[in-house]
């Protein structure tokens, strides 16, 4: 093999690696305070049709999010306005929280690592702005097991490829014997 053919395939090969890199999300496991929209009601943002307006709970631990930690640092303005961003923790399922899963195509909303407001007038909740999607199935811990709320709310949601991801992820990092997430059961669900 001639070094302009190695080159070739070095280069192939790098290019390769580097889009399956970019396909699979990094882990990193944050602590600190940040938005929890695992149950989040969402509402379309008025004239963006890709964005959703999120109501989320402010909390404090660890988290997870999928770029470097020190990118999703809380900060206060001048103004004092308090920026955080959502990431991903298991508390509300340890609160008893349920998973939720919704068909394909139904309207939802993607918050990891989306920037948010902590509302003055509340400390303890932050308004998110997040993707909406309506492809694939989805989970949530809103809705309150109830499918029909799939249909008529654009709940902050994960993929399931996304959601069992994290949940590994976490329970590695948190050494959890048991995940404290629990499905919803089919009866509920109507």
């Amino acid at each position: 093999m001639n070094s302009i053919t190695l080159r070739i395939l070095l280069v192939a090969a790098a290019a390769v690696l580097s889009q399956t890199a970019a396909a699979h999300a990094e882990n990193y496991l944050c602590k600190g305070q940040f938005a929890l929209c695992t149950s989040a009601p969402c509402i379309p943002q008025p004239g963006n049709p890709k964005v959703a307006i999120c109501t989320c709970d402010v909390e404090e631990g660890p988290n997870l999010a999928t770029v470097a930690c020190d990118t999703l640092k809380p900060s206060t303005d001048a103004d004092g306005v308090r920026t955080i961003y959502s990431t991903y923790s298991p508390k509300q399922f340890a609160g008893g929280k349920r998973v939720l899963k919704c068909p394909s195509g139904t309207p939802w909303t993607w918050c990891l690592n989306r920037p948010c407001t902590v509302d003055p007038a509340n400390p303890k909740k932050a308004i998110c702005a997040c993707d909406i999607k309506r492809t694939g199935e989805w989970i949530t811990a809103g809705g309150n097991c109830k499918t029909a709320t799939c249909k008529t709310a654009y709940w902050s949601g994960a993929t399931i490829p996304d959601f069992k991801d994290g949940t590994e992820f976490m329970m590695k990092e948190l050494k959890l014997k048991k995940f404290p997430a629990q499905w919803c059961n089919r009866a509920d669900a109507q």
